[in-house]
């Protein structure tokens, strides 16, 4: 039998940061903690990008930081972020500095390529199955996505990225367009996003907000070369490097999590905008303020996304379901309309009232009252 006080599952950026940051607190000084992943080896595969509204563990695993970021469709929108930069975080630094913190530990370990098959609970303690083995635990932490359901509508940003080199110079853009909608929108919403890496380098996401999950890797790329070819004007020879293919969804799960002793984290605690996707900086506001509640020896409830942002989420999600190809324009109107400062504030749900009413009067006010009457 293998009892632990403190079990993650998942070893992901949402369970990661919250076993670094009870390690940096001493809470597994005395304690023993197990982590699970069905993954077999920590190597690069995620980058994180938020603006910098709120101080993390993390800020020495940067990719880049700029002050300035482009949206782009009719026109090129300029958003000067130079006092709140916008941030990318590289997944492999970011797992190098939590396993480096944790390696001496000999209260934590890890089951890498474990995933887990079965979760109950009896007695204030928790059972978890995983390879015909059992683990119990007085506390679980899962920021795993089974089993969830969800009264909202299934939408997913889905996305393909993947570092490109060219073989020649080319005239890049020094900062990162965050969303870039001159290409096919088909029948849902279409953009792409870049990031700068240097000056034959370039970081590109084709991205869709669809009803489909993802679509097939070979579309991904032949997007991503219409894209080099058409809107960067470069027909000569260059290669794909490192990838990462994922789906976010735009919608919140249900929490009505039968076991106390399990609690959700990350996008499974409903720490994603439904929105915009972004995760990365609620999760680490999340995390530390678990880690005081587990110091504290508080009751630990699911911290969610504030309501006041779930509502006006669901808004934007009825007027997406409805205008679907047509939705690229409200996005622009949206960065065009309002200044950077309320814009990031908003997107990083740190927005006061008065932002948030620039915001609201700022979109296309027929279509949003209508479906603001019939909630």
């Amino acid at each position: 039998m293998n009892n632990y006080d403190f079990i993650i599952i998942g070893a992901g950026c949402s369970g990661l940061s919250l076993l670094y940051e009870m390690n940096k607190s001493n809470i597994l000084k005395n304690k023993t903690c197990a982590i699970f992943d069905k993954r077999k080896q920590f190597t690069k595969d995620k980058i994180w990008s938020y603006w910098n509204v709120f101080d993390h563990s993390f800020s020495d695993c940067l990719l880049n930081q700029w002050d300035k970021v482009i949206v782009k469709g009719n026109e090129e929108i300029v958003l000067d972020c130079k006092d709140f930069t916008y941030q990318s975080v590289n997944s492999e630094k970011f797992y190098d500095k939590i396993l480096k913190n944790v390696a001496d530990n000999k209260n934590i370990k890890f089951f890498l390529d474990h995933s887990v098959d079965e979760i109950s609970e009896e007695d204030g303690q928790i059972t978890i199955k995983c390879k015909n083995e059992i683990f119990k635990a007085n506390l679980v932490f899962d920021s795993s996505l089974k089993n969830n359901n969800t009264n909202d509508a299934k939408i997913y940003q889905h996305f393909y990225g993947c570092e490109v080199n060219f073989k020649e110079s080319i005239n890049l853009s020094k900062n990162p367009t965050l969303m870039d909608f001159n290409c096919n929108q088909g029948n849902w919403t279409h953009f792409f996003y870049t990031l700068p890496l240097g000056d034959k380098q370039i970081f590109i996401e084709t991205t869709w907000i669809s009803d489909q999950q993802n679509f097939t890797k070979e579309q991904y790329i032949s997007e991503i070369n219409e894209y080099i070819q058409k809107n960067l004007n470069y027909k000569k020879e260059y290669t794909l490097g490192y990838s990462e293919m994922g789906s976010i969804p735009m919608f919140h799960f249900q929490q009505k999590n039968k076991y106390k002793k399990v609690i959700k984290i990350g996008t499974a605690a409903n720490l994603t905008r439904k929105s915009t996707g972004y995760t990365f900086l609620n999760i680490q506001k999340f995390t530390k303020e678990l880690v005081q509640k587990l110091i504290k020896n508080q009751i630990i409830t699911n911290n969610q996304i504030k309501s006041k942002y779930n509502f006006l989420d669901r808004i934007f999600i009825k007027v997406l379901l409805e205008e679907k190809g047509n939705m690229y324009k409200i996005f622009l109107r949206l960065f065009k309309k309002n200044n950077t400062k309320d814009i990031v504030n908003f997107l990083s749900n740190s927005s006061n009232f008065i932002q948030d009413i620039k915001i609201i009067l700022s979109m296309p006010k027929l279509i949003f009252i209508k479906k603001l009457l019939n909630f």
